[in-house]
This record gives C-alpha cells, structure tokens and sequence, in this order.
C-alpha cells in the first residue's frame, strides 16, 4: 500500500513540475499509470514509439517542447510513453493493435479508449488531435462504434473513412471504404472531393478503392500529376508484394503480376521488377545478396524515374547488415545509384553511414558533412548526420 501511494505520489509530482517544460511522461508501469489516471480524474495520453521510428524523434524534440502543445496535455492528460520493441511496451501494442509509428491513444480516466492516431504531426495538427479525443464527431473509437451499431450514411463513412488511425485496421479499412464506395453514384465518385478520397486512401492490394484507384487512372492522373500516381502505385505494389514474400507464396507474387500487368500495361515491366524485387524483401528467410542484386538491376532500369526505391533498399540494408562487407558494398552500390538521380540529405546521410561501416571514414565525412550542408539549405534537422560525424571523430580520437 505505501508503494502504491509512493508510485502515485510521484507521478502527481512529476506533471506538476513539467507544466512549463515539454510533455511530462510518467514514470512506473501502465497499470501505475491507469490508477494515477483515476486517481486524479485525468484522461491518459499513451505514446507508442520504438528505437527505430524516424518520425518520433522530431515529434518529441520539436513537437512536444511546443509550449502551446505542452500546456494542453500536461494540463488535460496523464501521458506514459512506451517502446513497442520489449517488455510491456511490446504487449501493449498487440493488445491496442499498434501498427504504425509512432501512434498515440488516447483513453478516459477509467480507462476506455476514446481515440487513436498516428505519424508525424506539426504542434497545430497534434494539439487538434488532443482536442479530437474529446469530440464524438472526431474521436475514432466512438466512430468505430457508430459503425458497429450500423450508420452506414455516406456523410458518416466519409468522415470514419478519412481517419488516419483506420489505416492500422486493415480488415476494416477496406471494409468501410467499401461501404463508402457502394454510397456514391459514378458521377460523384469522379467528382473533386471524391477522388481526393480516393487518392489518400490505403487500403489492401485487392480492395475494392484499390482496383477502382488502378482502374481509372487517367482521372486521378488529371488531378494530381502522373508522379504522384506512380508514387501510389509504387507503394501499392510494394507492400503487396511485402506480403507475399512474407507467405513465401510464389503465387501470389504471379497473381499480383498478373493484376497489374491488366491494369496498367504501359506501366507493367517497372510495376512487375519492383513486385519481384519486394518479394524478395519480404521473405523470412530473407536472401540479402538477391534482393541486393535485384535492386540494383531496378536501378539501373528505372532509378532515373524511382531513386526512392533505391534510398529505401539501401536504407534498409545499412539499418539491418552489421559486417557484412559484400553486402554492404552493394547497399553503397544501391545508394549511389539514387545519389545520381537525387543527391538529397537522406541519400547522402545513407551513403555516408553505410561508407563508415565500410572503413571508409574520410570518405563516409565528406559525403557526412555534404549532407548536413543539404539539411541546412533544405530545412531539415541534420542529426542523422551530425551523431554520425561525432561517432567518427570519437573513434579517429580514441
């Protein structure tokens, strides 16, 4: 009993003191978080991010140090961060169905889930969502619930089917813009606001917003430009292909092929290579050497129209190869490739970490130093590649 009252004690003290600070997290286990919650009749902001998230450290460094950010929650929220990646953090995203990061949740002082979302947000857009939490009209639990209970207005599933968190319930997903799909004429289907919809949804490979998505083309085409089409078909067939290599299922990377060959024949030969390529990617047993070889011949093919596809496998390789130094040669290989499309900061920081763990440290600086020089003039945070410089100059110190 003292225990408790000491977990709770200092969990009181702890957002106390942070009201003019960044967002104060609590300290202790959820089940400590949840009875502190209720104790002192506060709503819970859970933050869900791992090691490996690209988009929390911005979040936490530039989003939750706004003073108008840190003000709302400390004053509103008992807020607990968790790592995805072990211990309760890893049982707490199954049990919330995390899938993205980084995702926040937001639940009542008794514990029920109120909303949930996720990904990078500016202070503006992350204090809305705080606010949202609160609105029956806005809050995706209380959505979810309306759609269980059967509302299946066209105003209702377009408001539900634009939630950014029904993106981590796939089944569902497809279901309620399916449902939304079914509400509308052809005429309104092809009207302005309509194919925004569209566009911004994603939603499985063989759903049917994806096929109506794959099957007029030339309208959203007119409206967002033939590179943002092929960007989403890009990422369409990569995740698709993702999960055939995950089944180790041979046929469904055909079936796929197949599909996509029908609906965009121009577009096939690229579609197809890259299909292939993420197949390899996704497989368990996963093949470095042929998903490396595979991705260098994409590049050579397409990398003047998709050096993104070659940042991502070279990204990829250099997060998840330690020593191998074939391999990493051909991840520097794969980058280079990008860097003669595109010699952005995420390309350069890429080549220069994946030079460092090649040895080549004179090397990996220039290119480290270039890519900071590119963040600057591009706006963007260069940390990446500042920790990377300070790592090699520790090491050439010591």
């Amino acid at each position: 009993m003292r225990h408790a009252f000491t977990v709770l004690l200092s969990l009181g003290s702890a957002l106390a003191q942070a009201q003019s600070g960044p967002i104060a997290f609590a300290g202790g286990s959820w089940a400590d978080a949840q009875a502190a919650a209720k104790k002192e009749h506060k709503s819970i902001f859970l933050y869900a991010s791992s090691p490996g998230c690209h988009w929390c450290k911005p979040m936490e460094k530039e989003v939750f140090t706004d003073p108008a950010v840190s003000a709302y929650y400390n004053a509103t929220f008992l807020s607990y961060k968790i790592n995805i990646d072990e211990g309760e953090g890893e049982e707490l995203a199954k049990r919330y169905e995390i899938r993205a990061m980084p995702t926040y949740l937001y639940f009542s002082p008794e514990g029920k889930l109120l909303h949930m979302s996720n990904s990078y947000k500016p202070p503006t857009a992350f204090l809305q969502d705080g606010k949202d939490a609160f609105d029956p009209g806005k809050a995706f639990f209380t959505l979810k619930e309306r759609y269980e209970a059967g509302d299946r207005s066209a105003p209702f599933l377009y408001t539900f089917g634009t939630s950014p968190a029904l993106r981590q319930q796939e089944a569902l997903n497809d279901q309620v813009s399916a449902d939304y799909l079914k509400s509308q004429t052809a005429a309104e289907l092809a009207s302005k606001k309509n194919l925004d919809y569209l566009f911004e949804l994603s939603t499985s490979f063989y759903s049917p917003t994806t096929q109506y998505f794959l099957a007029h083309q030339p309208a959203f085409v007119a409206q967002f430009g033939g590179q943002a089409v092929d960007q989403k078909i890009r990422g369409i067939v990569r995740w698709e292909a993702m999960n055939a290599g995950e089944a180790n299922n041979q046929a469904d990377l055909i079936k796929l092929q197949q599909t996509i060959t029908k609906a965009t024949p121009a577009g096939a030969p690229q579609w197809n290579m890259l299909a292939r390529t993420y197949y390899l990617f996704g497989q368990p047993q996963r093949n470095w050497s042929a998903f490396a070889d595979a991705a260098l011949a994409y590049g050579k093919k397409y990398g003047a129209r998709d050096s993104h596809t070659l940042y991502d496998a070279a990204a990829q390789m250099e997060g998840l190869i330690k020593d191998d130094k074939t391999l990493l040669t051909k991840a520097n290989q794969i980058i280079q490739q990008a860097l003669a499309v595109d010699r952005n900061y995420y390309n350069l920081c890429t080549r220069a970490k994946l030079l460092h763990k090649l040895g080549r440290d004179p090397e990996a600086t220039r290119v480290a130093q270039e890519a900071v020089a590119q963040a600057v003039k591009d706006q963007k945070n260069p940390e990446e590649a500042t920790d990377l410089l300070a790592e090699i100059g520790q090491k050439k110190s010591g």
